[in-house]
């Protein structure tokens, strides 16, 4: 699973400088990078392959890369985001036939397969139109059962420069957990989503089994785990926040709470987070040395007969 940055082919072919599209490219990979810190997989989406890219009004990409290195070594991190084209390569077949998404009177094709997609539509700040968290488009769906076309109003995520990633960042860190259906999505998504927890090999065959229900709350909660971590400082003396509730395991039940670690050896994952339906937990213990939380079960509270198993 990937987040898919969109690129605004309408922030782009405007008649600009050169400077001023050096400047703007600077920001834009700024940009990315920014992005790239969250969801480490995110793959960039242009309208067209990259020696037809139009920058600027008769400024194509390749004369960009040319005009000085510090140009070609911005293009090399770009190049590294999994970079595709055009946006036809990620939708479904036949999924924007029906959909026409228009911003200022201009057809948005970008802005169309961000909103087909829920990704995030991503600028060159070369116009204060860009300038903003959100884009307001006009959008046209042809609605097969009333034949008719249905005419909308929708406001789709975007950002321009490094400011507008705040207003996203929870759905960025979430974004397509949404759309899972087993918990071996989790599994497989596990070092981009969660670079900051450590999973027991036994973990796998937990996600495999869970129920339907459990596995968006799963994913869910992994993320809140993962905020919580990334935040924290072992060798300060600020405490650690969780962000969401995490409580030590009784005297009483701990007994329950020991796993075979990564070493081989036994140690005690006393730590639990909750989630639901039912009395779902995730068992974990801090792993100061490598600022780690570490993962050793997910499912059904300890010691109670599961619900079911889902499966994959």
């Amino acid at each position: 699973m990937s987040i898919l940055l969109f690129l605004n082919e309408l922030s782009c072919g405007t008649p600009q400088s050169a400077e001023r599209v050096d400047k703007a490219m600077e920001d834009f990979v700024a940009l990315l990078r920014c992005l790239k810190q969250f969801r480490p997989e995110a793959a960039l989406i242009s309208p067209v392959k990259r020696e037809d890219l139009e920058l600027a009004q008769g400024y194509y990409v390749n004369q960009w890369i040319g005009a000085r290195p510090r140009n070609h070594d911005l293009w090399q991190f770009i190049r590294r985001m999994q970079n595709r084209s055009p946006y036809s390569a990620v939708l479904p077949p036949d999924a924007a036939e029906d959909t026409e998404c228009w911003v200022n009177n201009a057809k948005a094709n970008g802005l169309t397969a961000a909103h087909l997609m829920d990704g995030l539509l991503v600028s060159l700040l070369v116009d204060p139109a860009w300038d903003t968290s959100w884009v307001d488009a006009t959008c046209h769906k042809f609605d097969q059962e009333a034949d008719d076309i249905v005419t909308g109003f929708i406001k789709v995520r975007h950002a321009a420069k490094t400011d507008h990633v705040q207003s996203h960042e929870h759905w960025i860190k979430r974004a397509g957990t949404s759309e899972f259906r087993f918990g071996s999505q989790i599994w497989g998504a596990r070092a981009d989503l969660y670079p900051h927890l450590d999973f027991l090999p036994r973990v796998e065959r937990d996600l495999r089994d869970l129920i339907p229900e459990w596995v968006v709350p799963v994913a869910n909660r992994l993320a809140s785990l993962n905020e919580a971590i990334e935040e924290w400082n072992p060798q300060s003396s600020r405490e650690l926040v969780w962000k969401t509730e995490v409580t030590p395991e009784s005297q009483t039940r701990q007994r329950l709470c020991w796993f075979k670690d990564l070493d081989g050896e036994q140690r005690l994952f006393e730590l639990h987070a909750r989630f639901r339906p039912h009395q779902g937990r995730i068992h974990l213990r801090l792993v100061p040395e490598k600022s780690t939380a570490r993962i050793a079960y997910i499912g059904l509270k300890l010691g109670l007969q599961g619900p079911g198993k889902g499966g994959r």
